[in-house]
């Protein structure tokens, strides 16, 4: 019994790895649908496409792109990398009442060194930045239309003239995240997406929805260089980007991988015509994926649970603290409950919750889950509990 259950677990185990690969490998080839406008040159129009991949260096950059400072062209490695998404209505798309969750943000860098894959510290993973952009995505109108959800997630809408979305995190310094930028072989950036309601209680066209995602990351040479610095160019030069994939009603997640085939290249650099590599073989990735994406282990449950009331004249404070949980790779954040509902998460160990109104002696109960990056969730903390 034992034997046939291993056996089981292994075939289980290798289902879930072959299906996950499969959704890798076809985000890095052609979009799932014509995108509204686009412009017929750019490969992203079409399909994923490799630029920089896991070379981020100046004699990597597009033979195209071509900075007046020729610093930007030379071998010297580059210390910074910046996740970023674009959202695209469909040639097809009918729905109106809709929004766009974007979450979950990840990036991780393989090693050359070790073998070893090194996850960024994305936070919770939350974009801070996003606009309205000209089809071309080279135009910004502004900032998108953005809300806060009842779990905390960021959504997005369209304008009026289904413009693109283009957001993002800010810049992450390779170096300050333990990683050196000479000795990434590979990239991969995840994020997740939800379609929901702009209006709950309108009409529910989701089905009638035609919207795609695509996820993909740039480089800078440093934390402080800005795109005027790269004049006349008017973008920093990328990694790559994923397909344009189509955005669900449940939770679905994105992929951008310097993978080859089913790479496609946006172009010939001075680095890849010497030799480079910016991808690496699709079976070596397969046989060392990013751990998180199958790790079924949750954190431990966060201890030591301590509550403060501070009160004012109309409302009050209450500051949660607790001592942090572990977890096999690594804990992502916490989520805070209240009388047994999520009103928030942080990753941090600690929280602020305000209470409005006039005292009127009601109980309030709180609770702490830790959450690691594959979203397993610990066992809730002990309860802490005041009256206001």
């Amino acid at each position: 019994f034992i034997y046939l259950m291993t056996i089981v677990l292994l075939l289980m185990a290798g289902s879930a790895s072959s299906g996950v690969m499969d959704d890798i490998k076809a985000d890095m080839q052609l979009n799932e649908a014509p995108l509204l406008n686009a412009p017929v040159g750019p490969g992203w129009a079409k399909q994923a496409n490799i630029v920089m991949g896991g070379a981020p260096r100046g004699d990597a950059t597009p033979g195209y792109w071509t900075p007046a400072n020729p610093i930007f062209k030379s071998s010297r490695p580059w210390n910074v990398i910046a996740p970023w998404f674009t959202i695209f209505p469909s040639v097809d798309n009918a729905a109106t009442n809709v929004r766009i969750k974007v979450f979950g943000i990840k990036i991780s860098v393989l090693q050359k060194s070790t073998n070893v894959w090194k996850v960024i510290d994305t936070g919770l993973g939350a974009p801070t930045w996003a606009g309205i952009y000209s089809s071309d995505l080279i135009t910004s109108y502004g900032s998108a239309n953005k809300r806060v959800e009842s779990d905390g997630l960021l959504s997005y809408k369209f304008n009026a003239a289904f413009h693109p979305i283009h957001g993002g995190m800010a810049k992450f310094d390779l170096e300050k995240n333990d990683v050196d930028p000479s000795d990434i072989a590979a990239v991969f950036v995840d994020l997740k997406t939800q379609l929901i309601l702009d209006n709950p209680l309108g009409i529910d066209d989701r089905a009638r929805a035609q919207i795609l995602v695509s996820v993909g990351a740039d480089y800078y040479p440093t934390m402080t260089t800005k795109i005027a610095d790269f004049s006349p160019m008017k973008y920093a030069p990328s990694s790559g980007a994923s397909r344009f994939g189509l955005i669900k009603t449940v939770p679905k997640s994105h992929y951008f991988s310097t993978i080859d085939p089913p790479a496609t290249y946006d172009t010939i650099s001075k680095y890849t015509k010497s030799g480079g590599l910016v991808a690496i073989p699709v079976d070596q990735f397969e046989a060392n994926l990013p751990p998180y994406l199958f790790d079924k282990i949750a954190p431990t449950t966060p201890t030591s649970l301590a509550l403060k009331l501070a009160k004012s004249t109309a409302s009050a404070t209450v500051t949660l603290s607790w001592a942090a949980s572990s977890d096999n790779l690594a804990v992502t954040g916490y989520n805070i409950y209240r009388n047994g509902k999520k009103i928030g998460k942080t990753d941090s160990t600690n929280f602020k919750d305000t209470l409005s109104g006039a005292a009127g002696g009601v109980l309030y109960s709180y609770t702490v889950k830790a959450f690691d990056d594959a979203g397993n969730l610990s066992l809730p903390s002990s309860t802490v509990s005041t009256v206001y």
